[in-house]
């Protein structure tokens, strides 16, 4: 086994990961073991003549295919000449200017009335009473969590979520209440999500950061041209995809049962 047998394997891990993955003396020890494996159990299969099957030796071929394949696919993305896209990048900016706002965090208090232990009507029942109380005392929010919220992580948190108007992390109805929620000790509207329905009471929130677009140009462009070359790529298959194909209708309809028990070629390994 040689150094390029390595960089060959190492090629299938995204470069980001690579860094990673090799840092690991276990995961070296593990790879090299495997690739000596492979290597020895092919040296057997060609010493036995299993390359000399037909069957095997197409597989082989179809094999090759793929990986030529995919680095067709890579050298062509890589071949892609991405227009100057400043101008496109502003018209972006100055179109979708909200799409760019670093929304501020935001600290609230929750309660969840679930619609698994009761039926839908009476979740929203029950909360839209909850809600009712909350308001009629807000500073008996936190006594509310304790004695009405299903949510099982009350235990520890006590109803209170951090950065709740993030959609990587909350529902997205959810932020969507936490975004309406201005004044600190304002009290939402009762908010149905996957969950349930949920009270939200705002605690803090930090100011929104309108960038400015110099600012918010590099992702911009960074997405802009990711887009251009993925419509590029996939333009570029349904052009081979849609090439004339001269089928032999008789051959593609006896797939139906060539593989089946007793079928004309299943096979054996």
């Amino acid at each position: 086994m040689t150094l390029e047998d390595v960089d060959a394997f190492a090629a299938k891990i995204p470069p980001e990961k690579r860094a990673g993955f090799f840092a690991s003396p276990t995961r070296i020890e593990k790879a090299i073991d495997n690739l000596l494996m492979t290597k020895q159990l092919a040296a057997e299969a060609r010493a036995a003549g299993l390359d000399k099957d037909p069957l095997i030796a197409r597989q082989a071929e179809l094999a090759a295919d793929e990986v030529l394949a995919l680095a067709r696919r890579q050298q062509f993305d890589r071949d892609i000449k991405v227009p100057d896209l400043s101008q496109l990048a502003r018209e972006e900016f100055l179109a979708h200017k909200d799409k760019y706002i670093q929304r501020g965090q935001a600290v609230v208090e929750h309660i969840l009335i679930n619609t698994t232990s009761r039926s839908d009507a009476e979740a929203q029942a029950l909360a839209r009473t909850v809600e009712q109380k909350a308001r009629a005392e807000p500073g008996s929010f936190e006594a509310l969590v304790e004695q009405y919220s299903d949510d099982p992580s009350k235990v520890s948190n006590h109803g209170k979520l951090e950065d709740a108007a993030n959609p990587k992390v909350y529902d997205a109805d959810f932020v969507a209440g936490v975004v309406k929620l201005r004044q600190a000790g304002e009290i939402s509207p009762v908010v149905k999500t996957t969950f349930g329905y949920h009270i939200i009471k705002l605690l803090s929130r930090s100011s929104d950061v309108v960038p400015t677009f110099e600012q918010a140009k590099p992702q911009i462009i960074k997405d802009l041209s990711t887009a251009y070359t993925d419509k590029a790529s996939r333009a570029h298959s349904s052009e081979l995809a849609e090439q004339p194909l001269d089928l032999n209708a008789d051959l593609v309809r006896s797939l139906q049962t060539r593989y089946a028990p007793g079928g004309a070629a299943a096979p054996s390994n």
